[in-house]
């Protein structure tokens, strides 16, 4: 008999953050009528218990078939004939149970014959996969994304000829975005359309490492015309596989043999000509993405999630079970406190990640709720639209940190429970190597680490010299905080803070260095408001920003684990027997912070030698995020 186990019920934390980190009442309230009447459902209890119910089922399944299949989908090839993607037999079992279970229609809105709810309902799920099988779950995911894209931007002749189609399931999508001489510089994308004398449009070009290439539905960015420059002249296209004959309209040339995810097929693409219909406006295209990256970069980061749960789960049963020296390698004290490590960054990522998560439901339930709901008084969209500000900025601030982050941290866990499990680990025998391999490419797809760092410099530059006051009162107000605060865990946060600040001021006087010498007078790193007063809001369009820019990824560190600590803290006022995590987390960030400064402030004299030999960098491509 099957053993059955339930990736929703076996974790008390991811419960715990269903239960509190999602403000149910405000989706409830914003949810249009036509969906709670599909779901049955009147009050904010039943609109939530509904969810829960579905995941609760979905964990059995979860934890049941597509957890028993991991090591088939691992070894079972994928093939391409003819251009034609065909998946083993594992694969296409996971994702067929999937299907019938309705999971395709989760986010889709009733009207289409989905299953309308909040992401915040469905990145559980997206969590709960990738524990289980990460190729199953990136099979999986390309239908609810694409339709949300469609039923926000496109036609309402658009929406009904596809997004139906998407939530039963009998039609996949995919985001083709990366070419082979373009990747995070977007403006430098090839594949072209050309606007036919029907409305319709012809592209092409090509794409590559697009996942679920294969799918019926591509989402296409594309320049409006050859040759056209710049993201303003980018547009989304529609662009449907196969013809209503069955023939191909875009060809699928090619599956790229990979480290990990090896039941997903990551495709090139060939447009030659292919029938295509417009998204929205034209120019918009590269807004109209961003959108869609946003809300696969949360889901990325739960992705990372799914990986140090089942890493730590791995890595706690093997050293509980493992003897040396007479008692298990778990109680020795090396081990002990990676442990601990492992336990205690699975939280703060999910803390973070759910907070985020809760964010971005709000965030696209009141888009929608303002774009479909025609009953809506002006009094009612203006308060629509002010939680939407509200919710959109702190997602603004929070995405490129849980991307950061988790990505991050599910490899460096995923390499420490494989050191763990030392010879054995390295073995296809054990899972370990098979779960380093399956991290690899958390950090790099929907935006490497290193542009999350980017978009999180620029912001928080564009924040000091925009609103400079805000930074001189946060600046003394955490300094102020760590000798009065008699809560020990927000005197830790506040020294966080307070060493977060001094970073910053010393990063800000070396730009005001190195871009305006003329301009330097009596500026010193004490004077913060002299500074910003010659720090204007022209120097974010300066090419030569390298001391910001070198600093990036320790900057977005920083901001992480404040960012971390606030979640946590928040969670600990909720639930008292977490505030040891709290501690934990800020006990080991204070140290952490203090080496992050130090290496700021060093300007260590190799390097800038090797960076003036180095030509400088196009900024308005770098950071276009």
């Amino acid at each position: 008999m099957q053993k059955k186990d339930n990736f929703f019920t076996d974790n008390q934390d991811l419960d715990f953050h269903f239960e509190n980190k999602i403000e149910w009442d405000v989706l409830f309230d914003m949810t249009l009528a036509e969906d709670r009447d599909s779901l049955g459902v009147s009050s904010k209890d039943e609109y939530k218990k509904s969810f829960k119910d579905l995941l609760t089922q979905l964990g059995e399944v979860v934890g049941t078939t597509i957890a028993a299949n991991q090591h088939k989908v691992a070894t079972q090839d994928l093939t391409l004939k003819n251009g034609e993607v065909h998946f083993p037999p594992a694969i296409s079992e996971n994702i067929q149970v999937l299907k019938d279970m309705g999971i395709a229609g989760m986010g889709i809105a009733s009207r289409f014959g989905g299953l309308p709810g909040p992401i915040a309902a469905e990145l559980p799920a997206v969590e709960m996969l990738y524990r289980a099988c990460p190729s199953t779950y990136i099979n999986i995911t390309w239908y609810a994304p694409v339709a949300r894209v469609i039923d926000e931007f496109g036609s309402e002749e658009q929406k009904l000829a596809i997004i139906p189609r998407i939530a039963s399931g009998e039609w996949s999508g995919n985001m083709a975005l990366t070419e082979p001489d373009a990747g995070s510089d977007l403006a430098a994308i090839r594949t072209y359309g050309e606007k036919q004398a029907d409305g319709s449009w012809r592209l092409y070009g090509s794409k590559r490492f697009i996942s679920n290439g294969c799918g019926q539905v591509s989402l296409v960015l594309a320049k409006g015309n050859k040759g056209a420059k710049g993201l303003q002249n980018l547009n989304m296209f529609v662009c449907l596989r196969k013809n209503d004959d069955g023939s191909n309209n875009y060809e699928v040339t090619k599956i790229e043999e990979k480290v990990g995810l090896h039941g997903s097929p990551t495709c090139e693409l060939k447009y030659d000509g292919s029938r295509a219909e417009l998204i929205g406006e034209e120019g918009a295209g590269f807004q109209y993405m961003l959108h869609l990256m946003n809300e696969a970069r949360v889901g990325v980061a739960i992705q990372g999630v799914g990986v140090m749960e089942s890493v730590l789960r791995l890595a706690k049963d093997y050293t509980s079970q493992r003897q040396a020296w007479g008692r298990p390698i778990a109680q020795h004290e090396l081990l002990a406190e990676k442990l601990l490590d492992l336990e205690v960054s699975t939280l703060a990522a999910r803390s973070l990640c759910y907070q985020a998560a809760n964010a971005l439901a709000i965030y696209q339930t009141a888009s929608r709720k303002l774009l479909d709901d025609a009953s809506l008084t002006q009094e009612s969209k203006d308060r629509i639209k002010d939680i939407k500000k509200k919710y959109e900025r702190r997602l603004r601030r929070w995405t490129p940190l849980v991307k950061y982050y988790a990505a991050e941290q599910a490899f460096y866990n995923a390499r420490q429970c494989l050191q763990m499990h030392g010879g054995y680990g390295f073995t296809k025998e054990y899972q370990p190597e098979w779960w380093l391999r399956e991290s690899l490419i958390i950090p790099v797809y929907e935006g490497t680490s290193q542009i999350q760092a980017l978009m999180c410099i620029k912001d928080t530059m564009k924040d000091i010299i925009r609103r400079p006051t805000n930074f001189i009162e946060s600046a003394l107000g955490s300094q102020l905080a760590q000798i009065s605060q008699r809560d020990p865990l927000r005197r830790k946060l506040a020294n966080l803070k307070k060493e977060f600040n001094g970073t910053m001021v010393n990063i800000m006087f070396q730009l005001v260095k190195a871009n305006m010498k003329a301009s330097m007078g009596d500026v010193n790193p004490m004077n913060i408001r002299k500074m910003i007063q010659v720090i204007t809001k022209d120097l974010v369009k300066f090419e030569n920003l390298r001391p910001a820019l070198l600093h990036a990824e320790r900057v977005t560190e920083m901001k992480s684990a404040i960012c971390i600590a606030e979640s946590l803290i928040a969670d600990a006022a909720i639930d008292s027997t977490r505030t040891w995590i709290a501690e934990r987390w800020m006990n080991k960030a204070i140290p952490r912070f203090m080496m992050l400064r130090a290496e700021v402030e060093q300007q260590e004299p190799v390097l800038a030698h090797r960076l003036s030999e180095v030509p400088l960098m196009n900024m308005a491509a770098q950071m276009n995020g």
